[in-house]
């Protein structure tokens, strides 16, 4: 009853696409593949990839690009006109419209072989689905997060020259060592010294003495305090992951699932509590208070450049981080990677089947952020062309060089052999091959949960009060995210 009256309307939206759609082959185009594409920050290389396109096959790709704030309103309207797109994008969530009123092609409907493998060959965590199901497109590109480290400084800090075996320890470890590695790593930081920690039982010890490099941190991690979304959004995903596999959970959930979030939602708190003790600031140790959110003193820009500059170990971000760290420190970019984000949760807080603390302590969330999908009312010809140019763009070399070069993306498809720029997408595709993949259910969350919920209540009561946050305010915060959670979900 909720999905048939949750989708009532888009079934006259059907109705009328399909009035709309008759006769289209009657139209005279001049074109033979038409993408309307909804990154707009590709839509310049879009074009030129398009010229080249014709310049190989001699076949003429129509682009149009409109930003993502307004493309559903659009995408309707282009969508129903006489010369619709032939090929067109969609987010994950979004695309519950597009597959409901019947304009979605699935892979079990791909013609072209070659491009049918190439669906299928999407891992099961970035598949386009609905309502759970089926296999309806192909990633732009993946992204992921996790807490990003400079690799030289992490050797100088650590008094080593080859990494391999402490990455390798740090993923087999729980929350409670990683904890005291934190706590090692600062006491480093404000007293100097040999300070010990062990990681999956391996013992590690910082170095007896401080680097030109060492001597500049002021603390372990840099925080983003002003920025709601960097913590409401991105953190705010591994207690979700926690009670909720995928976005299609999330959508098809009922209400009641939301009361498991309780426990995960208080020990993520309780994690933001203990990380925001080691904050480094651009001068020295950050305390929480009214200026650990002040947006001029720790915003975004301000946190990037406090790690950028060597005086944070640690910042939880993207693989999209590269080029701001770049523009800052050269150097420092080139040797950065990707670490897992240490959980505090136990087996027993994960309602997700199969996902323990284990994998979740070891794994990073990797998701897509647009997908290509062919218009299943368009007519045969004109899917054949779609196909075309969709397994062009992902597998030919010019294709490539694009989607890697002028895109800056990562390719869904990647594998050990591929090599990219920037060492933060390398990492992604290490954690891929490894299939060391969180999902990201966040996206589906209901309407700005993680920033007028979650992550408010973090930076308005949290982050502004210096002292440890108590057991009875966690517990009331989680009560509050959770009844946001259910209200929203009554608008979908």
């Amino acid at each position: 009853m909720k999905r048939a009256a949750k989708y009532m309307f888009l079934a006259v939206l059907a109705a009328v696409s399909a009035a709309g759609a008759a006769g289209c082959g009657e139209v005279q185009k001049d074109y033979d593949v038409y993408f309307f594409n909804q990154k707009s920050e590709i839509a310049e290389s879009l074009e030129e990839l398009a010229d080249r396109y014709q310049e190989e096959t001699g076949k003429k790709v129509k682009v149009f690009t409109v930003g993502t704030t307004e493309g559903s309103e659009t995408m309707r309207s282009e969508l129903k006109s006489k010369e619709y797109p032939t090929l067109f994008s969609s987010n994950a969530i979004a695309f519950e419209e597009w597959k409901s009123a019947g304009y979605a092609t699935g892979a079990e409907e791909i013609q072209n072989p070659e491009l049918k493998a190439l669906y299928e060959s999407v891992p099961d965590a970035l598949r386009l689905q609905f309502e759970g199901e089926g296999n309806y497109g192909v990633p732009y590109n993946i992204e992921g997060y996790g807490l990003i480290v400079d690799e030289q400084l992490l050797k100088e800090l650590l008094d080593v020259e080859d990494l391999s075996g402490f990455y390798a320890d740090y993923k087999a470890a729980g929350y409670g060592e990683f904890q005291n590695m934190v706590i090692a790593m600062d006491a480093f930081i404000k007293e100097g010294g040999r300070q010990h920690f062990t990681l999956n039982g391996t013992d590690y010890a910082t170095a007896d003495g401080k680097t030109e490099a060492t001597e500049k941190l002021n603390g372990v991690f840099a925080v983003a305090g002003a920025e709601k979304w960097t913590y409401g959004n991105h953190f705010g995903n591994y207690p979700i992951s926690a009670v909720y596999e995928s976005i299609y959970d999330v959508r098809e959930a009922e209400p009641e699932k939301a009361e498991g979030l309780r426990t995960p939602l208080i020990r993520s708190l309780q994690e933001l509590d203990f990380l925001t003790g080691y904050t480094a600031g651009p001068e020295g140790a950050m305390e929480r208070g009214p200026q650990y959110i002040n947006s001029t003193v720790n915003g975004y820009d301000q946190a990037v450049q406090t790690f950028a500059e060597g005086k944070a170990v640690f910042i939880k971000n993207g693989n999209w981080i590269y080029s701001n760290v770049a523009k800052v420190a050269p150097d420092t970019a080139k040797r950065l990677t990707m670490l897992p984000m240490k959980l505090n949760f136990q087996d027993e807080d994960i309602l997700v089947e199969g996902l323990t603390a284990e994998k979740m302590n070891r794994s990073i969330p990797e998701f897509v952020s647009q997908y290509y999908i062919i218009n299943a009312k368009a007519t045969e010809e004109e899917k054949k062309e779609a196909e075309d140019f969709l397994l062009w763009l992902n597998t030919s070399e010019t294709g490539q060089d694009y989607i890697v070069n002028q895109f800056a993306f990562v390719p869904f498809h990647a594998d050990e052999n591929t090599v990219l720029e920037n060492p933060l997408s390398n990492a992604l595709i290490s954690y891929k091959v490894s299939n060391d993949l969180l999902a990201n259910p966040f996206d589906a969350v209901p309407s700005a949960w993680g920033t007028e919920c979650y992550g408010k209540y973090i930076m308005e009561e949290l982050f502004i009060n210096p002292e440890p946050w108590s057991e009875e305010e966690l517990e009331r915060i989680a009560d509050e995210c959770i009844t946001y959670w259910k209200s929203g979900m009554e608008e979908w």
